[in-house]
C-alpha cells in the first residue's frame, strides 16, 4: 500500500517550522510549537495529545497561519462550543466567531463557526453549501463508530463519495483517546483524513483488528501488528503524553465556560435578580440586610450548582475514559448524589457527615483500586487532609465565596507523591453570579502568584460581590481587556441585572407585595409551626433549613403563591 505521501516531515523541517511558531507567538510551550509545525505540514492530520496539553490552541493558531483567509469551523461536543469561543479569542481577540445553538439561529458569512456534533443533521444541507477553508473535528473519537452522526462528518469533509475538491482545504482532528483500546476506534478518524489504511475496512481489521470470521460476523475487538500500524500513522497523527512534555508547569488551571439548560437559566436569573432587588431595597449593609441577602444569593447559587451538574458530568467521563482519574469538588450534596449515581461503582464519594474513618476509607479506595476512577466531595470535608495522588484531574461544579476553599482543594492532587502535571478545572456558567465569582478568584489567584499569601485566599469574596452590587459596577481588579481570559472579562452580571432590575421588578408579583407574614405547620413535627415573613419581595423563614440554604419549602410555598407562579 502506497503512504510515501503520508510520510512525516523530517526533523529540520520540523524544527525550522517551530522557530518561527516561538517567534510570532513566545508564549507557547515547546511541544505546543513543535504541534503546531506539525500540522501546518499537513493538510489533513490528527493531533491526539493528552488531555491538558493545549490541543485547542495550537490547532487555532495552525489554522490562523495556514489559512489567512476563508471561512473555519469546529464541530465539537455541545458543552464545549463556548470554551472553543473563548479559546479562539484568547489567540486572536476580537475575532469573529459565530456559536451556533441551535438550527434556527444558524448564519453564514462568518471567520470561525463553531458547532456540535448533533446539529449536523440539520445544518446538513447549510454547511454543505460552503467551502469551508479549514474543519476541525474536536473530540474526534465521536465518529469512531458507524452513525448518523460520523455519516453526517463524512458528507461534510467529502469522504462519503463526493469529488474530494469539494472537501475542505485543511482538516484537523483533535482528540486524547485515538484508539481508545482498540484499533478499530481508529479507522474512522484516518477516513476522514483521507489516510490510505482507510480504504477497506475489511483489510485493515483483518491486519490490524485481529479480526476473524466468529459465526455471526467479523469480530473486530482484537489487536494485532501495533508497532506497523503506529509507524504508518506517524505521518498523519502526532502523539504527546504529559510525561512526555517535560516543559509543562506543575499545576495548570483553567476555566471551562459551559451552558445550562433553558428553563434552569431562567429560575437562576430569578433567584439572581431576587437578592440584587433586595440589596436594592435595603441601605443599611450590617445585621439583618446582611444575612437575608446572603441566603438569597446562595439559594441562587445552590439553584446553579445543580443546573450545571450534567457538565460536569460530561467533563469528568471525557477524562475518565482517556485513562485517567479523577476528583470533583462541590458544596452541594444533590451534586454529590448525582454524581454518584453517574458513575455508579466507579465512585466514591466524601459528603460533610461522613465519619473520619469514612472518608479515609473512601480516599484508600480510590488511591489504591484501579475500578475506582471518579472521587467527588463536599469541597470542605474533601478539599483537606486527604492525598488524592492518584488522580491528575481536579473539577470544581460549582464556586466558593473563600478562594482558599478551592486552593486547598487542588493540592489534595498537587502535593509530595504526585509526580505528573495537575489540571484544575473550574467550570462556570457564563451570564451568571459565575462569571463574577470566577472573575474575583481569577484575580485573587493572579494576585496571590504562587499562592503563598495565606490571608488573602482565605478572606471571603461576599463584601466584595455586595459593594460591586451596589455600586453598579465591576471591581477596581478585574480587567475589561478583550484579550484577557474569559472570567477576567465576561463579568457583566451584576451591572447588567441592575440596569434591568425596575423593569424586571414588576414581572414577579411578590417583588410589590406588602409585609406579610404567614404560619406554615413543620413537614417534620407535628404541631409546630414556621413563620415565613414577606418583606420588600423577599421571603425569610424562621426554619433552620432557610438559615443554612437561604430557601426551605415553607419559602417556595409562599412566594410561588404570591407571585402566582
Amino acid at each position: 500500500m502506497e503512504t510515501a505521501t503520508f510520510a512525516p516531515p523530517s526533523a529540520d523541517v520540523l524544527g525550522e517550522a517551530a522557530r518561527q511558531i516561538a517567534l510570532a507567538y513566545p508564549d507557547l510551550f515547546a511541544h505546543q510549537r513543535t504541534g503546531i509545525a506539525f500540522l501546518l505540514s499537513r493538510r489533513a492530520a490528527i493531533l491526539a495529545d493528552d488531555m491538558g496539553l493545549g490541543k485547542t490552541r495550537q490547532v487555532i493558531i495552525a489554522l490562523r497561519e495556514a489559512a489567512r483567509e476563508g471561512s473555519l469551523l469546529v464541530i465539537c461536543p455541545a458543552g464545549l462550543k463556548l470554551n472553543w469561543e473563548r479559546e479562539i479569542r484568547l489567540v486572536e481577540p476580537g475575532a469573529d466567531v459565530f456559536v451556533v445553538h441551535d438550527a434556527r439561529s444558524w448564519e453564514n458569512g462568518h471567520r470561525w463557526t463553531v458547532a456540535n456534533y448533533d446539529l449536523l443533521g440539520r445544518l446538513r444541507s447549510k454547511l454543505s453549501a460552503i467551502h469551508w477553508t479549514g474543519v476541525v473535528l474536536d473530540e474526534a473519537h465521536y465518529i469512531k463508530n458507524d452513525s448518523q452522526r460520523t455519516n453526517h462528518v463524512f458528507h461534510l469533509l467529502g469522504v462519503d463519495g463526493k469529488d474530494p475538491s469539494d472537501g475542505p482545504d485543511f482538516v484537523y482532528l483533535l482528540t486524547g483517546t485515538p484508539m481508545s483500546s482498540r484499533p478499530r476506534d481508529l479507522y474512522n478518524l484516518l477516513k476522514a483524513v483521507r489516510h490510505p489504511l482507510a480504504t477497506s475496512f475489511y483489510a485493515y481489521a483483518r491486519r490490524y483488528c485481529a479480526a476473524y470470521d466468529n459465526g455471526f460476523g467479523l469480530d473486530t475487538n482484537g489487536a494485532s501488528n501495533l508497532d506497523e500500524l503506529a509507524r504508518i500513522v506517524s505521518g498523519v497523527m502526532l502523539r504527546r503524553t504529559k510525561d512526555e512534555a517535560l516543559d509543562l508547569p506543575p499545576k495548570i488551571r483553567s476555566w471551562q465556560p459551559t451552558e445550562i439548560a433553558v428553563k434552569a437559566a431562567k429560575e437562576v436569573r430569578r433567584l439572581e435578580m431576587r437578592a440584587l432587588a433586595y440589596l436594592d431595597k435595603h441601605p443599611a449593609r450590617n445585621g439583618p440586610t446582611w444575612v437575608n441577602f446572603l441566603g438569597l444569593l446562595n439559594t441562587a447559587r445552590h439553584a446553579l450548582a445543580r443546573a450545571k451538574v450534567e457538565a460536569t458530568i460530561e467533563a469528568v467521563r471525557e477524562r475518565v475514559e482517556g485513562g485517567e482519574k479523577v476528583v470533583v469538588f462541590t458544596s452541594y450534596t444533590a451534586v454529590i448524589a448525582a454524581i454518584k449515581e453517574a458513575f455508579d461503582e466507579a465512585c466514591v464519594s466524601i459528603a460533610g457527615d461522613d465519619s473520619a474513618a469514612e472518608r479515609r476509607a473512601a480516599a484508600d479506595a480510590f488511591q489504591t483500586d484501579p475500578k475506582v476512577t471518579v472521587l467527588v466531595g463536599n469541597l470542605k470535608a474533601a478539599g483537606v487532609g486527604l492525598n488524592l495522588t492518584a488522580a491528575t484531574h481536579v473539577v470544581f461544579n460549582d464556586l466558593d465565596w473563600v478562594p482558599g476553599n478551592h486552593w486547598q482543594a487542588e493540592d489534595r492532587i498537587y502535593r509530595i507523591g504526585q509526580h505528573r502535571p495537575a489540571f484544575v478545572t473550574y467550570l462556570y456558567a457564563p451570564g451568571t453570579l459565575d462569571d463574577f465569582v470566577a472573575a474575583l478568584l481569577e484575580a485573587k489567584a493572579h494576585n496571590i502568584g504562587v499562592l503563598e499569601a495565606e490571608a488573602a485566599g482565605n478572606a471571603s469574596l461576599v463584601q466584595q460581590v455586595v459593594e460591586a452590587a451596589v455600586r453598579g459596577e465591576h471591581p477596581s481588579f478585574v480587567s475589561r481587556d478583550p484579550a484577557k481570559s474569559a472570567p477576567e472579562r465576561s463579568v457583566g452580571l451584576l451591572e447588567e441585572t441592575l440596569t434591568l432590575l425596575s423593569r424586571a421588578r414588576h414581572s414577579f408579583g411578590l417583588m410589590e407585595a406588602a409585609e406579610q407574614e404567614f404560619r406554615i405547620p413543620s413537614h417534620s413535627r407535628p404541631g409546630k409551626f414556621h413563620t415565613v415573613r414577606l418583606s420588600g419581595g423577599v421571603a425569610r423563614c424562621d426554619c433552620e433549613g432557610f438559615l443554612y440554604r437561604g430557601n426551605c419549602s415553607h419559602v417556595r410555598a409562599i412566594t410561588q403563591k404570591v407571585a402566582g407562579i
